[in-house]
């Protein structure tokens, strides 16, 4: 097999770009805008009667190894106990974001949990941060919830268990099938791996 190779393509998109990934995109942060512009944005929103259905997103930053391509806030560490103390502050920031955006009277309709790697979490640790959720939200029936799994690190049992958690959807990394690229951009996952993890959701 051969394989096409552009320097003129290269030099092309060798530019530095925003973060597509992200919103805000990271060019819209600045010095300019503090602790004081965010309590009056805060304080615009809850003025607000709107009450249109809400997306909530949480970040989980941890993952156990870099992936070389990655541009997402993320810490790698094999630590757990950093996760935990992580949802130590997740579930008091919680309740402060429900209020400001008037959780108990706005329905949720979709709920991502993205990385980072956030199976990081244990299937308990997840549940306490979902019932904390639900706590301060007003989730609808069918509210699409997913989540992102890492096909080297979870099990069947893992999806069965975020299967009885109440996730529906899972977002699932596959770069590439070439080993050489897998290897080249440090996320190493057999074709098998990635077949158990679609079996077993597909399972549940």
């Amino acid at each position: 097999m051969s394989i096409d190779f552009s320097p003129d393509l290269i030099r092309k998109y060798d530019v530095a770009g925003p973060r597509y990934t992200s919103y805000p995109t990271a060019v819209q942060f600045t010095p300019n805008f503090g602790a004081r512009e965010l309590a009056a944005q805060h304080s615009v929103i809850a003025g607000r009667t709107d009450r249109s259905p809400l997306s909530l997103y949480v970040h989980v930053p941890f993952c156990a190894k870099v992936c070389f391509y990655c541009g997402c806030t993320k810490v790698v560490t094999n630590n757990r106990a950093r996760g935990a103390d992580y949802l130590i502050r997740l579930l008091k920031e919680v309740p402060r974001r429900a209020a400001l955006h008037g959780g108990a009277t706005r329905e949720v309709r979709q709920l991502h949990l993205g990385g980072g790697t956030p199976t990081f979490l244990s299937l308990p640790q997840l549940a306490e941060l979902l019932a904390c959720l639900r706590a301060e939200f007003r989730f609808a029936a069918d509210c699409e919830t997913s989540i992102e799994v890492d096909p080297r690190t979870v099990t069947p049992d893992t999806i069965a268990g975020l299967r009885a958690l109440g996730f529906n959807r899972l977002s699932l990394g596959i770069q590439d099938f070439d080993p050489r690229v897998q290897v080249a951009v440090n996320r190493v996952q057999s074709e098998s791996q990635i077949v158990s993890v679609v079996a077993a959701a597909r399972a549940v």
